[in-house]
């Protein structure tokens, strides 16, 4: 398998690279199981036939918008590395299959965001290590996790457990998987760097029986030489249908809200999780350009009715559909255009917005509040 950007070329075949499974444990499990993989079709059809073939990168990194699925898309694939019958598709009834599903098989190995370690130096890694395994602990309770909290992120001590982690040969099966969510993280700050740097040396000496996946919705956050040590594929924005099954088989969610929110989720389980009774994300990014274009008054008024600090998520939200909505308004715009559009100043406009859309995004992701931030994109939208 090979995607057009950031790949060092095929990679060893799986099958000639890895020592032989070693007979599984019997071990009864009673944990809450993952919910079912929705949509991506095309992506796991390509996975698969990357893993039979054995041509599977070591590293790959997952792009696409947030609450698409990279995560559990990168855990499906790691049960597809671990499966008894495989490498290939997961056949979901062995039991590293079913262990995968419950978050308990010992060669898969999750990091997500986590708060920053606040003991003494020398104990960080440990401390760092129990932050992580809890918050494992909590979503095999509850698979319908939350997004991690905004000043959670992927610390050196949390890279330095991967580390030690990563020299371990396999526990029980051929290879073992560490799968990276949220990587645009591994950089808290621009002047703090660390993390991704030691992100970067284990990429740069992976061990043989090992596959790192890294998923992240802000590609260009992460070190540029992290990128280039990773072949690139990137996930795509869900159908709505996909969307509404999700809600109402794994959340639980009647028919005609389900229906409702699968229509302004923009393609993102996660926004549709997030939206609940509130407006949703496609109709709030709505109003916010409708704003922007209505003046001075109507900026100020939707800038002071978005939530502060505690509405971050939901602002995220509003940017990723306004977003949205300006790269359909850009295709329509170049499409109609045909030859011409790269003069034309529809297009030039929109791209425009879009590019400041994208950097309130990224404001939004630090300390600044959320209201200061829309009535400076409000301002710039509005020229």
């Amino acid at each position: 398998m090979r995607e057009t950007t950031g790949g060092k070329g095929e990679a060893a075949g799986i099958h000639s690279r890895l020592p032989p499974a070693a007979s599984p444990p019997r071990l009864v499990l009673s944990v809450v199981p993952l919910h079912s993989l929705y949509g991506h079709a095309d992506i796991q059809d390509r996975l698969t036939t990357a893993l039979k073939a054995g041509t599977l990168p070591p590293a790959l990194l997952l792009v696409g918008a947030p609450g698409v699925g990279k995560q559990r898309l990168g855990l499906w694939l790691a049960q597809g590395i671990v499966c008894e019958q495989g490498p290939g598709a997961p056949c979901g009834a062995c039991q590293p299959c079913r262990m995968a599903l419950t978050i308990s098989h010992p060669d898969i190995h999750w990091f997500f965001p986590i708060p920053r370690p606040k003991g003494d130096e020398a104990k960080q890694v440990e401390e760092a290590d129990e932050l992580l395994s809890a918050a494992i602990a909590a979503r095999r309770e509850q698979p319908l996790y939350q997004r991690p909290e905004r000043m959670a992120a992927l610390f050196l001590p949390l890279v330095r457990a991967l580390h030690r982690r990563a020299q371990m040969r396999p526990a029980m099966a051929r290879a073992k998987v560490f799968l990276v969510a949220e990587a645009e993280r591994l950089v808290p700050q621009e002047s703090s760097p660390e993390a991704a740097n030691a992100m970067l040396k284990v990429l740069e000496e992976p061990p043989a029986d090992t596959f790192f996946i890294l998923t992240t919705s802000e590609p260009a956050a992460l070190l540029p030489t992290i990128r280039s040590r990773m072949v690139q594929l990137r996930v795509g924005r869900l159908k709505p249908g996909d969307v509404e099954r999700f809600l109402t088989e794994a959340a639980g969610v009647a028919p005609a809200d389900a229906r409702r929110r699968a229509d302004l989720s923009a393609g993102s389980i996660g926004a549709a999780l997030e939206t609940a009774g509130t407006a949703g994300a496609a109709d709030q990014a709505t109003a916010l350009l409708e704003a922007a274009r209505r003046g001075t008054v109507a900026r100020y008024r939707y800038a002071l009715g978005v939530k502060s600090f505690g509405g971050r998520g939901d602002f995220t939200a509003t940017l990723d559909a306004a977003a949205e909505q300006l790269r359909d308004g850009l295709a329509r715009s170049l499409r109609d255009a045909g030859a011409a559009a790269a003069s034309d100043t529809s297009a030039s406009r929109l791209a425009a917005q879009l590019k400041d859309v994208e950097w309130a995004r990224r404001l939004a992701q630090g300390n600044v509040n959320p209201q200061l931030i829309a009535a400076e994109l409000l301002e710039r939208l509005g020229k």
